[in-house]
């Protein structure tokens, strides 16, 4: 149909308000009672009278009901079982990690230590750690696709994706060169022949803290070991003292908070065997991109040394130990991209139970960076010559002669 004169003079508008006015509103028709049934003279009620409520009917008492299913209590929980792992961020910082390994720390390293600094070191040693850095940060020639810049200062803008090394490959190369340098400043001596160097080394270890059973699942990057074990960080009688100090309280928050909660007993497996089985140095390597706080890298380094030398304890005197006969101690570096930071770990007892009685130690140093920035341009920016000496400090402990 082709559009005529007549049909472009509707107006649709106009069209539509009459219907709308005429249909609109529901015109119900008034109800009548035909005449025939009138004239019948059947008899009408009204429905509303005949309508009545809906009845229910009750439910025989010899029907069988279905168990309820019931919340479960909460006085009545199921065993569970806490798992810390490589992963895990602690709230509380270390003193939750002290809390949990009934430990007491000190600041400071301890006078052993400290007295072996700057006892040896390698000629043109400042010169060798900076070319090591560049040769781990920048003079890599892998093209790996970085991850996308932060947008906090400028959120509009779209950063051009960067290739490069990653910095796993980073703090993994930066370490194993700094430990490659303590190697070569202590080859020369004779001990230096019953060591061992294991790399990417793990220990599980099952106690009991207050009740609950604590699974730690720790790895280590680079353990190193020795024939003949550590001398005593602290004397007996310092160990004594121990039982007049408090363990860091955190109540009323449990140390097992923020580890992982299974409901099966995690399998335990002992630690792979080895020549010179006693433990000397841990050396801890962050490589995670998401962002630690040097706190809770201190309280993962706690962690790993009370695993790694509780471990042992058990090895060596049996799984049921609680007071240990002697003194197990293990050094301990932990780093990533620039921090360092070095610890000392003396494990007394595995009596966890309560906090009473013989403690563990822990002595911390201060963290430090090893530089404030690397660039292909700049190179090194504010390099600082003391954080290696503390490192080679750790080879050189238990090579020298101790004084009579």
């Amino acid at each position: 149909m082709r559009f005529s004169q007549v049909l472009c003079q509707i107006n649709y508008y106009r069209h539509f308000q009459r219907i709308w006015k005429r249909q609109g509103k529901l015109q119900a028709p008034e109800l009548k009672i035909p005449e025939d049934l009138l004239e019948m003279k059947v008899p009408i009620r009204d429905a509303r009278e005949i309508l009545q409520e809906t009845k229910l009917f009750p439910t025989p008492l010899n029907t069988i009901q279905p168990p309820r299913h019931l919340p479960p209590s909460v006085f009545k929980q199921e065993k569970c079982f806490y798992v810390m792992n490589s992963n895990t961020q602690v709230s509380e910082n270390e003193n939750q990690a002290l809390s949990l390994t009934k430990t007491v720390p000190y600041k400071g390293l301890p006078s052993k230590l400290v007295s072996t600094l700057g006892k040896d070191s390698l000629p043109n040693q400042d010169e060798l750690v900076q070319k090591n850095i560049l040769q781990a940060l920048v003079w890599d020639g892998d093209q790996f696709k970085l991850p996308r810049k932060d947008k906090e200062e400028f959120p509009p803008y779209i950063y051009k994706r960067a290739y490069g090394t990653l910095n796993e490959k980073k703090v993994s190369g930066l370490l194993e060169k700094l430990t490659f340098l303590g190697e070569r400043a202590t080859g020369k001596y004779p001990a230096c022949l019953h060591r061992n160097q294991l790399l990417d080394t793990f220990c599980e270890l099952a106690i009991q803290r207050h009740g609950d059973h604590v699974t730690f699942q720790l790895p280590c990057d680079v353990m190193l070991t020795s024939n003949e074990p550590l001398k005593q960080f602290a004397s007996a009688f310092a160990v004594g003292e121990t039982a007049k100090m408090e363990v860091p309280n955190i109540y009323p928050i449990k140390p097992t908070l923020d580890l992982d909660k299974v409901y099966s007993k995690p399998n335990c497996y002992p630690m792979t065997n080895f020549n010179n089985r006693h433990l000397h140095s841990l050396f801890l390597a962050q490589k995670s991109t998401v962002e630690w706080l040097p706190e809770q890298m201190l309280s993962q380094a706690i962690a790993t040394c009370f695993a790694f030398a509780a471990k042992e304890a058990q090895m060596k005197y049996g799984v049921d130990v609680k007071l240990l006969p002697e003194p197990i101690s293990v050094q301990c570096m932990y780093m990533d991209i620039k921090t360092f930071n070095f610890i000392a770990y003396q494990l007394n007892t595995l009596d966890l139970e309560n906090n009473e009685g013989i403690k563990n130690q822990m002595w911390v140093d201060e963290p430090a960076q090893l530089y404030e920035n690397v660039s292909e341009t700049e190179l090194i920016t504010n390099y600082n010559p003391q954080v290696f000496p503390k490192l080679l400090a750790f080879y050189l402990n238990g090579l020298l002669p101790s004084k009579a």
